[in-house]
């Protein structure tokens, strides 16, 4: 049996995996690394039996998942450590705190913190954190529950791919092996508009049309300065930092904004208020509590200079992996220096260095115990162990359907059907990866490779789609039944999950509608070109 020709049965076995996956997830509820489990075991089965996967070539599949899963982990532990080491300082208040003094007009101080503060945590550790600080913050401040977690879900949403440390890019990067600027460029291309669009979303939100139009020069000016360092830092070579530098020029552009015109009198007298209520300030400074975050930029920049940059190819490490084929003749290119972790350029070491100054800095401000560092080692291990288990048995299920050619199928029997349809259709894929699994790391890995297949198969542009996957994916992040149930609770709607859920799907399929508008024009009209 060839695989030039798709019969319905060998499609259905292709996409069995996925299925596992899906029924495992929404219809009996298991844990993400339980249903990544039995999905994996369903994809060894299936190359093994229908595909004709040899042993050996299966073996080299899981190998290279498992490269791939310690390329991405490692970003996840270090970013969550940092930031569980900053929380435990108090910094995180004390960020908190400052933002939220700097802009007393409310519909400012929402977007302030569900679209800027928000993409700024989320670019540190990503994983529902971001909503877990700033919905709660916002109910502090004023604004109603349902409000807040709403907001902070939606608001969050443009900052994903390039939040974790750069996760979610790096891992479509891996499975797509498309070249790093040139995927940086596009998804900054593909998310600046929705960048923009959220915002409104979040003014929508706070007061409905009559905000939307109040906010409208604070939100367009802030969207694009956002949106352009979000594009231009992973261009120039510092994804890293793509979403935490943008939310912080989001954060300085907003407070500017405040200052000036019609804002400013709102604001002036609120900031009064305010400092009337709260009383003395937090006695850590702002530049203290950021210190750890400005060395990481600057490591981050550091490490693009030439010098740096071939330093990092020469102390990386990774593994070569043989080229194989199955029984039926799919052939699998071979690969030098898998998913290679270079010691200069991955984020990694940079957020090692990172723990190490903030440990530095906040104990010798008198702000941080050695029993509050044990701490936050007990919680970050409490919280990647088990995304570690989920990632790694989805990454070599998505290798295994890559190696035995089911993603290969799957795209070839999805093209003729979709048609030109397809680039309108590639976001919501992206989006039900991340509903799937919560993750846009996850998303990226279970369906970049089946976006470029379907692209080369369609004849439009492979960087675009791909793109597209993970922009798709990054604003489903707004309805991830996990992130929704971390909204709810953090303000108290425990049990009214599918208020917030509801709430926040119109947004969602909005603003991913657009993204296919953007994706269609971008493949057929704008750039044909461009593959």
């Amino acid at each position: 049996m060839g695989l030039d020709r798709i019969s319905l049965g060998i499609w259905a076995f292709a996409a069995l995996p996925l299925a596992v996956l899906l029924v495992g997830l929404l219809r009996f509820r298991w844990s993400a690394p339980k249903a990544g489990a039995v999905a994996w075991i369903a994809a060894m089965a299936v190359g093994a039996f229908v595909f004709g996967g040899s042993p050996f070539g299966l073996s080299l599949a899981n190998a290279k998942g498992l490269s791939l899963t310690l390329f991405v982990v490692t970003i996840i532990w270090t970013s969550v450590l940092l930031y569980n080491v900053v929380e435990q300082s108090g910094a995180v208040k004390t960020i908190s705190q400052r933002m939220t003094r700097l802009v007393g007009e409310p519909l400012l101080q929402c977007l302030l913190l569900a679209w800027c503060l928000s993409a700024f945590i989320q670019g540190i550790t990503g994983f529902g954190v971001p909503v877990a600080i700033v919905a709660p913050l916002m109910l502090a401040v004023g604004f109603e529950p349902v409000t807040a977690a709403v907001a902070t879900l939606v608001g969050h949403a443009w900052s994903v791919t390039f939040g974790s440390m750069a996760g979610p890019f790096y891992a479509l990067q891996l499975v797509t092996k498309l070249p790093a600027r040139e995927s940086a460029y596009w998804i900054g291309a593909m998310l600046f508009v929705p960048t923009v669009l959220t915002g409104f979303a979040v003014a929508h939100i706070y007061g409905g049309v009559r905000s939307m139009a109040q906010g409208a020069p604070a939100v367009i000016l802030t969207g694009v300065a956002m949106g352009l360092t979000q594009w231009a830092l992973p261009v120039l070579g510092a994804p890293q930092i793509g979403s935490v530098a943008a939310g912080l020029v989001g954060t300085v552009v907003i407070v500017l904004i405040s200052r000036l015109g019609p804002y400013r009198e709102t604001s002036r007298t609120e900031r009064q208020d305010d400092g009337q209520r709260d009383g003395a300030p937090p006695a850590m400074g702002l530049h203290v509590a950021l210190a750890p975050y400005y060395l990481l930029i600057a490591l981050a920049l550091a490490s693009q200079t030439p010098t740096l940059k071939q330093l990092g190819k020469t102390l990386a490490w990774g593994l070569d992996y043989p080229q194989t084929s199955t029984a039926l003749g799919f052939a699998v290119k071979a690969e030098k220096s898998y998913a290679a972790i270079s010691l200069i350029s991955h984020p990694a070491p940079l957020l090692v260095a990172s723990v190490i100054a903030a440990i530095a800095v906040y104990a010798g401000s008198r702000h941080l115990s050695a029993s509050s560092v044990r701490k936050a080692w007990s919680v970050t291990t409490e919280q990647c162990v088990p995304t570690t288990v989920s990632i790694a048995t989805m990454v070599m299920m998505a290798l295994v359907m890559n190696d035995t050619g089911m993603t290969s199928t799957l795209a070839r029997g999805i093209a003729p059907v979709a048609g030109k349809l397809f680039p309108l259709v590639s976001p919501y894929i992206g989006v039900l990866g991340c509903f799937m699994t919560g993750s846009n790391t996850n998303s990226n890995v279970l369906f970049g490779a089946f976006q470029v297949e379907t692209a080369l198969a369609l004849g439009v542009s492979t960087r675009i789609m791909a793109a597209v996957q993970s922009a798709g994916g990054s604003l489903g992040s707004a309805i991830a039944p996990a992130k929704v149930l971390i909204g709810s609770t953090t303000v108290g709607l425990s049990g009214r999950e599918d208020l917030v859920m509801r709430k926040s799907i119109p947004y969602c399929m909005l603003l991913v509608l657009v993204l296919g508008v953007i994706s269609w024009f971008s493949v057929y009209v704008l750039f044909p070109q461009v593959m």
